[in-house]
């Protein structure tokens, strides 16, 4: 137990220190904002390039992914469902909220965490999730918002605006790189990449930490309550059921997933909201209460396995 709590130390701290210097007003939420917006048009492609270069997500159970994407797309529309027509929230808004449930912190908190205290192939598990959800879930919930953030629509700005997204533009050089077998080698692209990826955790949580000390009020509410209970509690429930009823799966066959299912909701969607002008202030509060309530799921999850 006592391992397990020293290895979250670095996320714990890292988020207070964003905490700390936006509470001192060293930084502010528009500090924040460029934060994640350098992680929206640099350090998220980085990391996505590197992480369908360097995998196989052929060699990964399909019945462990599909199971996981099913859970997915009904957490995800639970949550659209819920903050749309529940707490009547704006319609990019939702599909943010939809994301932050579907989409867990698996690159800032989980996949760390299995390189610490299991095997490469359970890393591995999570690796291909987080492909997956590069191409397939971000992808969806991209091109939504792109249809819903602007007013009028329009076929060709429509086109000009996914065609130029860096999320899509890096899923698709990568989809190209990884058709073509090329290789990066150990160069300066390679080096490049490899440096603005492994920024995504501490900037991503530093930003998490500066916006939460600006909102830092009334946390527990209905929403983040409801929230988390759909992250932490339902998403497991659900890979369960997919997983062992409808495949027959023993519990070691879902690894990944199960350790992904029990895992915050995702800070990724912080990078959204700077990129689409939507507020983060409701969705930050979420985010960190189902941060600190992972821990539990999350120890609880690595002794179980």
């Amino acid at each position: 137990m006592t391992n397990i709590l020293l290895s979250l130390t670095p996320f714990i701290f890292t988020t207070f220190l964003g905490y700390t210097l936006g509470y001192l007003k060293i930084f502010d939420q528009q500090n924040a904002r460029s934060l994640n917006l350098f992680l929206f048009y640099v350090a998220i492609p980085a990391l996505i390039v590197k992480i369908v270069t360097e995998s196989n997500i052929g060699d990964v159970a399909q019945h462990q992914l599909f199971s996981y994407f099913l859970m997915q797309i009904i957490c995800g529309s639970g949550a659209f469902y819920l903050t749309r027509i529940y707490f009547k929230k704006g319609m990019s808004e939702a599909l943010i909220w939809a994301l932050t449930v579907a989409l867990c912190n698996h690159v800032l908190l989980i996949l760390p965490i299995t390189k610490v205290f299991f095997t490469e192939d359970v890393s591995f598990q999570v690796s291909s999730i987080i492909v997956m959800d590069c191409v397939l879930l971000i992808s969806i919930i991209t091109f939504f918002l792109e249809v819903v953030s602007h007013e009028k629509f329009q076929l060709k700005l429509f086109l000009k605006r996914i065609f130029f997204n860096p999320l899509i533009l890096s899923i698709l050089f990568s989809i190209i790189v990884k058709v073509l077998d090329l290789d990066f080698g150990t160069g300066p692209a390679n080096y490049t990449l490899t440096k603005l990826s492994e920024c995504t955790m501490p900037v991503g949580l530093l930003a998490l930490g500066i916006i939460l000390s600006q909102v830092s009020s009334n946390i527990i509410s209905t929403l983040t309550l409801s929230i988390a209970f759909l992250k932490l509690i339902i998403s497991p429930l659900l890979l369960f059921f997919f997983g062992f009823i409808f495949f027959d799966a023993k519990i070691h066959d879902l690894e990944g997933a199960l350790l992904v299912s029990v895992g915050p909701c995702g800070a990724m969607a912080l990078a959204f909201c700077a990129a689409y002008n939507v507020s983060p202030d409701g969705l930050v509060k979420a985010i960190f209460l189902s941060t600190v309530l992972s821990f539990v799921s999350i120890i609880l999850m690595i002794q179980l396995l």
